[in-house]
């Protein structure tokens, strides 16, 4: 009982960003660096699974994954093997970064309210932070970008976003300029909307869950634990937003890609 009350009197409601713990080393940090750490060796025994040629689990998984987005990306660029395969590498390369770091992030909130409570001030789910999502939307962005300059050309691109004179008279000329502004201040809100949808998804996520625990472990006299058995649901519900918010950010980036890629 006085665990869970002194748990609950440092309920620790985190940043839009991460936290120092030591130095510059934030709690963003520490968590991204172990995720990778745990992707690296999982990657590794995967690689040697497949060279060796050993039936497990984890290398069928990973076979069906990859032929699953294979045939997804295929169908999603309208048959086109050849443009399908540029753009899984980062397509489904934010798409595991994010579903997998969505449950890497509940696994270390689990850790934290059920058996280590201190973690929680060391370590947090990596899409809580503004500036981890922020950067994977820079990513796409330019890499859009790119798939636009080399569709169109340095020069038809920034044509394209200033001076789009193109139109049989002035009044269609003065349009598509206008229409052009327009894009090029989408390409901002583009980077704005998807770093802010997932950071927002993710972050309230955790704040609903460790609120909720905490008054209902408050309307219960302490008693933790009953907040922790009655927020189960919301874990579920959260892996199910984690799953979503990565494939809506794939399929965004699937459309903006073959948009970039028109030559119109």
């Amino acid at each position: 009982m006085a665990a869970s009350n002194g748990w609950l009197e440092g309920l620790h409601i985190p940043l839009i960003q991460g936290e120092y713990v030591y130095g510059p080393i934030t709690n963003i940090t520490i968590t991204i660096v172990i995720f990778w750490l745990v992707v690296f060796l999982i990657g590794m025994y995967a690689k040697y699974l497949l060279k060796n040629n050993k039936k497990s689990r984890l290398k069928l998984f990973f076979l069906t994954f990859t032929k699953f987005f294979d045939d997804q990306l295929r169908d999603a660029f309208d048959g086109d093997k050849k443009k399908a395969r540029k753009y899984y590498p980062l397509i489904v390369g934010m798409f595991f970064i994010i579903l997998f770091g969505n449950l890497f992030g509940l696994v270390v909130d689990w850790f934290g309210m059920s058996i280590l409570p201190e973690l929680l001030y060391y370590m947090r789910p990596i899409h809580s932070d503004l500036n981890t999502t922020l950067v994977l939307s820079l990513v796409t962005v330019v890499y859009m970008l790119k798939v636009q300059i080399g569709a169109q050309g340095a020069g038809g691109t920034l044509k394209s976003y200033l001076f789009d004179f193109r139109g049989g008279n002035f009044l269609e000329k003065c349009i598509g300029v206008f229409v052009g502004w327009l894009h090029a201040i989408g390409v901002f809100a583009t980077t704005a909307s998807l770093s802010l949808r997932l950071f927002g998804n993710i972050f309230a996520g955790i704040i609903l869950i460790w609120v909720v625990s905490a008054l209902l472990a408050s309307a219960t006299g302490g008693l933790f634990e009953i907040g922790r058995l009655a927020v189960i649901p919301l874990w579920f519900f959260e892996v199910f937003v984690a799953l979503i918010q990565a494939i809506v950010f794939m399929y965004l980036m699937i459309a903006y890609f073959k948009g970039a890629s028109e030559h119109h």
